[in-house]
């Protein structure tokens, strides 16, 4: 367990697309997991960790926009330390339940004394896509005076824009019920 980054450590460079039903296209800097995925726009503007906010069970299928200037620069903590009622000390869960991440500027340097990775290895262990280099504040207006909206985080930057009547609505979906405990601990 490191509780700061090396100076080896690779800033990411490759490119992803935020395509919005508005018609909105952000291009940004692809983090964490470089895969495509879609969900829900919403934005945070609570100073809350980014840890909790993602692991938070209320942002199941949506794609998190985090309105903090910068994100990372902490690192995330030790996901296998669980306290004194068999729950995971420094996480609102278990797993990362937002489909993807947006934010201005990542830090794929940290540094913590209670750190155990970066930011972008623990959403590439858990296959979760982030953006950075996104106008937060355009989006966050925009989420703001529409409504959060489906989007898209797009890896193949020649890809057609989506066909947002084919992406899924996830409040369609009864997310109470994924989210849920299913026995009593």
């Amino acid at each position: 367990m490191s509780s700061q980054s090396g100076d080896n450590t690779e800033k990411p460079t490759a490119l992803a697309k935020l395509y919005l039903e508005d018609g909105t296209v952000l291009t940004g800097i692809s983090f964490g997991s470089h895969v495509s995925a879609e969900g829900e726009v919403v934005f945070a503007t609570g100073m809350v960790g980014y840890p909790e906010s993602m692991t938070d069970p209320s942002y199941q299928g949506q794609i998190l926009t985090v309105t903090n200037p910068m994100v990372g620069n902490y690192g995330v903590p030790d996901r296998n330390v669980i306290d004194e009622y068999g729950l995971p000390k420094f996480f609102e869960s278990n797993k990362i339940h937002v489909k993807g991440l947006l934010v201005q500027d990542y830090s794929h340097h940290y540094s913590h004394w209670n750190a155990a990775s970066s930011l972008g290895d623990w959403m590439k262990e858990q296959g979760v896509p982030g953006l950075a280099g996104i106008d937060t504040r355009l989006l966050t207006k925009k989420i703001r005076e529409k409504g959060a909206m489906k989007g898209r985080i797009e890896i193949d930057l020649d890809a057609p824009a989506p066909d947002f009547s084919k992406i899924e609505n996830p409040n369609d979906r009864h997310l109470v019920g994924e989210v849920s405990t299913k026995e009593v601990k």
